[in-house]
């Protein structure tokens, strides 16, 4: 192995190499978002994104690792289960979200407006992010990070930088920022580690924002889309999103961090939880 393949190999090296591929492949995807003109427009932006992050995620995990296809974020293998147990998953998390918030009097639906062409648009859209999102954020961030501190705080810092990702949005706060990197950044994590690929989280993320913008008529972080159910939501900001959407509130809170600590549950049970590269040094020198 060649000196300059050794230090690509080093676990900090990777970590900066795949932090600055990573924010290279947002940079484009945003301008892409300024030209794109059409929901069309806009899939396409976030599939060109996923790609060009798919192939940092291979270039990191093949190319410089050399980690074998079968177990990388990447692998095929159980691809189709893992992003259809996510998207139950995800989309039982929402139903059980807006059941709660229409119990509670907060949420009411005011009609039906079925446009297929339009959902199915949607889907796809909402898919696309996914991809691009876990791609960036779990596939490249939060395995580099915890390849040098381990899967607890890599859990910590991944939250922090998707919650950080949504604050440019509309109606965004603090506040909003927060519950996105401790709800939805955590069950997202855990998802990955619970599997140790994307898949499922993809699924998750996929059928979590479809279902609350496209289906229950919800904004999805602070951004209105095309509604199934033209619907209301009025109550407790705290508790209800407010205009962000009901991600931000203490419903959503509440559910993602209890399905979160089952996906963490799994993922030790495993024994898929990783030590920081400091502490495997001294248990390998001991």
């Amino acid at each position: 192995m060649t000196t300059f393949r050794r230090i690509m190999r080093l676990p900090p090296v990777r970590l900066a190499l795949g932090f600055v591929l990573a924010f290279a492949t947002i940079i484009v995807v945003a301008i892409l978002d300024i030209l794109a003109l059409s929901l069309a427009g806009m899939i396409l932006a976030r599939g060109v994104g996923a790609l060009l992050a798919a192939g940092v995620v291979l270039l990191l995990e093949q190319g410089i690792e050399g980690v074998p296809r079968a177990e990388g974020g990447l692998a095929p293998r159980g691809a189709l289960p893992g992003l259809g147990q996510g998207f139950l998953i995800g989309a039982a998390l929402m139903v059980a979200i807006f059941a709660t918030l229409f119990l509670a009097g907060w949420y009411h639906v005011q009609r039906v407006a079925v446009d297929l062409p339009v959902l199915i648009a949607s889907l796809l859209l909402f898919l696309m992010v996914a991809l691009f999102e876990e791609l960036v954020f779990r596939g490249i961030l939060f395995r580099q990070f915890e390849g040098v501190l381990g899967s607890w705080a890599s859990l910590v810092i991944g939250g922090a930088l998707f919650g950080a990702a949504h604050l440019a949005n509309p109606s965004a706060t603090i506040w909003s920022t927060l519950a996105i990197a401790v709800g939805a950044g955590t069950l997202l994590g855990g998802a990955y580690l619970a599997t140790r690929n994307i898949w499922m989280a993809v699924g998750i993320h996929w059928s979590w924002n479809f279902f609350q913008g496209p289906v229950f008529g919800s904004a999805v972080s602070g951004i209105s889309t095309s509604r199934m159910l033209v619907s209301t939501t009025a109550g407790p900001v705290l508790w209800t999103g407010g205009a962000f959407g009901p991600e931000a509130g203490l419903v959503a809170l509440i559910a993602t961090v209890l399905a979160s600590l089952l996906l963490l549950y799994v993922a030790v049970r495993r024994g898929q939880i990783r030590t920081p590269v400091w502490l495997r040094r001294l248990r390998a020198e001991g």
